[in-house]
């Protein structure tokens, strides 16, 4: 037997199939959805899927989707529950297939809220709050409407928003840094403190408590404030960025990349490789203490235009004035929003939208013709190959083939096409001009002066205004210049040869990497240096740590044209300074005798040696950055925090999470909770009180 659940209609967001789940793992497909609603399945080509998993009475209802917490990584793809789409590779039959990156035929946004597949063992129900979907529906009402107000509060004093918050703040390692007080998040109780949370909210007595300021150094001098939060601020201000970001988003414009969903330095890098090839002039941009000069009225008075829930703009307005403890001095802000707050990128994004909307303003009135015209010399080359084809002179057509592919048809001086463009990501933003060196002086005057206007200043400094067909410029760690290498492609099957475009190139600026590696004590006088640092981790973990430094490189740097010279200089100087410091570690004396003893790649005991990179030149940017595709918001379900028991004794009383900064810091042989949570691959553990305590004591068998 299988139960079948019939899906409710919702036209606006149906495919044209349609779907009735059942948490058993059965799907069934129709043709027509609206034939489910009259019953008339005989004559709809209907079909059946059975996927693995045990019979049983349903777990949840027509409308509650749930999954798993956690986020998918590795070979665990389907943490949060891996959205189910529609795909039709075969006119003659609906598949049913999970929606990974590159597959050809996917339903991206119209399954995305309504067609997922549960694993949580213990869906909620439908009377609980469901944070995900509140959010999601939030999304879809932000994006149709400007002014949003109403129960916005209500949704961030829910315990389960806060607990949803919590599950996206706990696995990051800076969450365990202590701000004025030495509160973490380590040892937090199950519920009762989002609780005690929630209803300081709801009463209006919650206060943000005044951060930790610290002074951290910057790459070209001076040092940049970091502000830490206490745990309990951090939990409320991720439930104020979730809501922000939902009726935020629709509304950002393309040219933004810093801080946002599904967007990173290589989506910025890759809209400058596809937008800005025509670009001649590139602007690049900076604004100085940009988040320590925001003005907070002006942000506010933002703010309120679209949100009229005033209960919720208070809080905003607390945490901007909560102020931050230096040197046992308490400080108020009156300006800026504070670097290191989880709520800080989102409103900087907020009150930087005005530039992208001025420079999208600026961008529509420079913009002028549809292309560039053709020289002169192109024209009359042409008149000329028609007049010889036309004779019948195939000599001379030979010539002028060979002619015109020496030079290049297009006026790039043309003054009747020009082109802007922008792409900014945070405070560090380029415009691009197809123009003249005035015209892009001009844009630049503008835009310093538009920045005066809302409190903020361009670092004259940094600001810089490149020619790309003479010099490189450096945007988000990249070198961006115009290659000066010709190429020739064949035309068709003859054998004479089209001139190609000087197209964009980016590489990875070798001179800085360099200097990083040597901060970091992997170079030394610019050879390799052992990192001694390391000397107290096993073989393996040597192995491990010094794959993940060349695996960073080479994953951020994949799009760049000198890959394959990076590659080679990073693995050299890694694998070097790998040798060298197990060569101490093991007392060999020479690198020699460890690639004697241990191989070429140094394998470990576990047989896993140094990374083995491909030297191919892909120039593909990693723009895919999660399997999951749909709502903006995974909905997630809270039972992980239900029913908890000590995993050393067994107790249920007094059951809290114990954290940890990093999976490296583990050691399973040592400690019985380490070698849990290796197993369970999970920073956080529940331990009843009394084996915490044991832990924190330093417990050997803990």
């Amino acid at each position: 037997m299988m139960k079948v659940i019939l899906l409710k209609v919702y036209y606006p967001l149906l495919l044209s199939y349609g779907v009735c789940p059942n948490c058993t793992g059965t799907y069934i497909f129709t043709r027509d959805i609206n034939a489910w609603s009259r019953r008339e399945v005989k004559d709809t080509g209907l079909e059946i899927i059975q996927f693995k998993g045990k019979n049983g009475p349903s777990k949840e209802s027509e409308r509650t989707v749930s999954t798993i917490t956690g986020l998918p990584k590795g070979s665990n793809p389907y943490g949060n529950g891996a959205i189910v789409v529609l795909a039709e590779d075969n006119p003659t039959r609906v598949n049913l297939i999970y929606a990974i990156p590159n597959r050809i035929g996917r339903g991206r946004v119209a399954a995305s809220l309504l067609f997922r597949r549960s694993y949580g063992s213990e869906a909620p129900r439908n009377s609980e709050f469901d944070v995900g979907s509140k959010l999601n529906k939030l999304n879809i009402r932000a994006s149709k409407s400007i002014i949003i107000g109403d129960k916005l509060y209500n949704i961030l004093c829910n315990v389960n928003t806060l607990i949803y918050a919590y599950n996206n703040i706990k696995s990051n390692p800076g969450n365990m840094t202590q701000g004025i007080t030495p509160e973490t998040l380590d040892g937090n109780a199950l519920r009762a403190p989002f609780e005690e949370i929630s209803s300081k909210l709801k009463s209006e007595q919650f206060q943000f408590t005044p951060s930790r300021r610290i002074q951290i150094p910057k790459n070209p001098g001076g040092t940049r404030p970091l502000s830490i939060a206490s745990p309990r601020d951090k939990i409320v201000q991720d439930a104020m960025r979730l809501i922000l970001q939902a009726i935020y988003e629709p509304i950002f414009l393309n040219y933004s990349h810093g801080f946002r969903p599904n967007r990173s330095c290589h989506t910025a890098l890759k809209d400058i490789y596809t937008n800005f090839q025509p670009v001649t002039w590139l602007i690049e941009g900076d604004i100085s203490k940009c988040f320590d000069n925001i003005d907070h009225q002006k942000l506010m008075n933002i703010i309120e235009k679209r949100i009229t829930d005033r209960q919720f703009t208070k809080l905003i307005w607390k945490s901007l004035t909560a102020g931050y403890l230096e040197f046992t001095q308490y400080k108020n802000n009156i300006i800026g929003t504070p670097q290191g707050s989880i709520i800080s990128p989102i409103l900087a994004n907020i009150f930087l939208h005005q530039l992208d909307e001025f420079v999208d303003n600026l961008k529509t009135n420079f913009d002028k013709g549809i292309r560039p015209k053709r020289t002169k010399e192109s024209r009359f080359n042409a008149k000329r190959l028609l007049k010889a084809r036309e004779s019948g002179n195939h000599k001379l057509v030979q010539e002028l083939i060979v002619e015109r592919s020496k030079n290049s048809a297009i006026d790039y001086f043309d003054p009747e096409y020009k082109r802007l463009c922008y792409v900014r990501y945070a405070d560090d933003w380029v415009i691009g001009i197809r123009g003249s060196h005035q015209e892009a002086l001009q844009i630049l005057e503008k835009v310093s002066n538009f920045c005066s206007e809302i409190g903020l200043k361009v670092n004259e400094t940094k600001t810089h205004i490149t020619n790309l067909n003479l010099k490189s410029a450096l945007f988000l760690g990249t070198k961006i210049f115009r290659s000066n290498h010709r190429r020739f492609s064949r035309i068709g099957n003859t054998k004479f040869l089209r001139r190609n475009k000087l197209s964009l190139r980016f590489e990875a600026p070798l001179d800085r990497i360099k200097k990083k590696l040597t901060e970091a004590s992997f170079l030394k006088n610019g050879e390799s240096h052992p990192k001694f640092l390391w000397l107290h981790n096993d073989h393996n973990q040597i192995i491990y740590l010094y794959n993940s430094v060349l695996r960073g490189y080479l994953n951020y740097y994949s799009f760049v044209h000198n890959y394959g010279r990076l590659t080679s200089y990073l693995t050299f100087r890694l694998k070097q300074s790998c040798a060298k410091l197990l060569a101490t570690k093991f007392s060999l004396g020479t690198t020699a005798k460890v690639y004697s003893k241990l191989g070429r790649n140094l394998a470990g005991p576990n047989q896993k040696g140094f990374l083995n990179p491909s030297y191919k030149i892909s120039l593909k940017f990693k723009t895919n950055v999660s399997t999951l595709v749909g709502a903006l918001f995974q909905v997630k379900t809270n039972a992980t925090f239900d029913n908890l028991s000590c995993k050393i004794c067994g107790s249920t009383y007094r059951v809290e999470f114990h954290h940890i900064r990093a999976m490296k810091d583990l050691n399973p042989k040592r400690a019985r909770r380490a070698e849990l949570m290796v197993k369970m691959n999970r920073k956080q553990i529940p331990l009843c009180r009394k084996c915490h305590m044991l832990k924190h004591h330093k417990n050997p068998i803990l």
